[in-house]
């Protein structure tokens, strides 16, 4: 198949961006020749002169949060991070069943696809629907056609057996017999201080023959502070590890995470929401921190962390200079690079060899656009334009405009008579 007559921001090593050009997409879901001269003998669709991108990667989400859009609050608002925890989240989840699970990651995968998200990294926690939730989710990214990754969120806050549990769960799906080609396995742990240390020793103790990533919530409030030395030293923060947040850390924790070359997931919109602060972007990097952009949930659209983690950090440091690079790396190059680390996979960019994983989009640039000012067309323009198509591994899932393989209304309405059950239970 051959996409011809887009304009392609390739996101390659030369950063080239193509005015007119064509990508040949292989059988194989991976992506041939790139260029401006179309070659012949294929079957060609038309671009319209449409934007063509790597599809958006989400390196830290929760799927099972879904089904709770709108749901009524009930009594005070929690007052701090501990409470938004106790008082929502961990009554959520504990209300999840089976269909639920399935339920929530259909809905969070859709609105992923429509905002052009090809890859999500979910993060999942259904105590009471633990064994096999991670197959039901995996069956959810099948339907929907998305690549991610996914685990169960190991905790010592509802007691012995259900940590336990949440290790077979881990374990069992780390050692699948036929792996998904589109799903890949984490290792999922909550935060330091809902983990004890005899839970640690369990779960890497468990994990060190089959050589999981680990993927752990860092510091993402006060209460979690010095997580990172304690981490470290059970062996979990290593190179192939997502430490999401990573907020309350000092300038020796930076150094560590930096020489231990740890993952940082950074969660912008979500840090805000719930007023725990704000990740020091730049001086992560700078210490030589690889940071990537997650939602934590919040939100499908990586573009909307992508401007928060920009903003952030300028009201953050006072300087409407800080963080063009650093966000913009952080959204479009580090995430592919951190997707390959973890799980060997080539995204993120339009170049030959890589995942053919593509976003279509509405934008036509009424300015000059080059290497030189993408940035700004990406916060102001690209950011706000309607996604026509997504393509992962080689196939759509979003044709214009319209799901390829879904009925949306139908699955729309199958959801909301779940939730309206589970905001009963709840």
């Amino acid at each position: 198949m051959i996409l011809a007559n887009a304009r392609i921001l390739t996101f390659d090593s030369a950063n080239r961006i193509l005015d007119s050009g064509f990508v040949e997409v292989r059988p194989d879901g991976l992506i041939g020749v790139v260029g401006s001269r179309r070659p012949s003998g294929a079957e060609v669709v038309d671009c319209g002169g449409r934007l063509l991108m790597p599809a958006p990667i989400n390196c830290h989400s929760h799927l099972y949060g879904a089904l709770a859009r709108g749901m009524p609050p009930h009594g005070k608002p929690p007052a701090d991070f501990r409470a938004i925890l106790k008082k929502l989240w961990w009554r959520l989840d504990r209300a999840l069943d089976p269909d639920d699970v399935y339920y929530s990651a259909l809905v969070g995968l859709m609105d992923s696809a429509r905002c052009g998200v090809g890859t999500v990294i979910d993060h999942h926690s259904s105590p009471n629907a633990c064994a096999g939730s991670l197959d039901v989710i995996e069956r959810a990214f099948r339907k929907v056609g998305l690549r991610g990754a996914t685990c169960y969120e190991t905790s010592d806050r509802n007691g012995r057996r259900s940590a336990e549990a949440a290790i077979r769960e881990n374990v069992r799906f780390l050692e699948r017999a036929r792996p998904s080609p589109l799903v890949k396995p984490a290792f999922g742990l909550h935060a330091a201080f809902t983990l004890s240390d005899r839970t640690l020793r369990a779960c890497v103790e468990a994990n060190q023959p089959l050589g999981g990533a680990f993927h752990v919530h860092v510091a993402e409030d006060r209460c979690d502070r010095r997580a990172v030395r304690r981490l470290c030293d059970f062996g979990i923060l290593d190179d192939r590890a997502l430490a999401a947040h990573c907020v309350h850390v000092t300038p020796a924790e930076r150094g560590l995470l930096a020489r231990r070359r740890v993952n940082v997931i950074h969660n912008p919109q979500s840090n805000c929401n719930n007023a725990v602060g704000a990740a020091a972007l730049l001086e992560l990097v700078r210490a030589g921190v690889l940071v990537g952009l997650g939602s934590d949930g919040y939100s499908p659209r990586l573009w909307d962390e992508f401007k928060t983690a920009l903003h952030v950090q300028k009201l953050r440091l006072r300087d409407p200079r800080a963080a063009r690079a650093e966000a913009f790396a952080a959204a479009f190059r580090n995430n592919g690079a951190i997707v390959k680390k973890v799980w060997g996979l080539e995204l993120g960019r339009i170049e030959t060899g890589a995942k053919a994983d593509l976003a279509s989009i509405d934008y036509f640039p009424p300015t000059p656009l080059g290497p030189e000012n993408v940035f700004g067309h990406l916060l102001f323009g690209i950011s706000n334009a309607p996604v026509d198509s997504l393509m992962v591994d080689g196939r759509w899932v979003l044709r214009q405009g319209r799901f390829a393989n879904l009925d949306e209304r139908a699955i729309a309405a199958k959801a909301s008579a779940r939730a309206r059950k589970l905001w009963e239970r709840f």
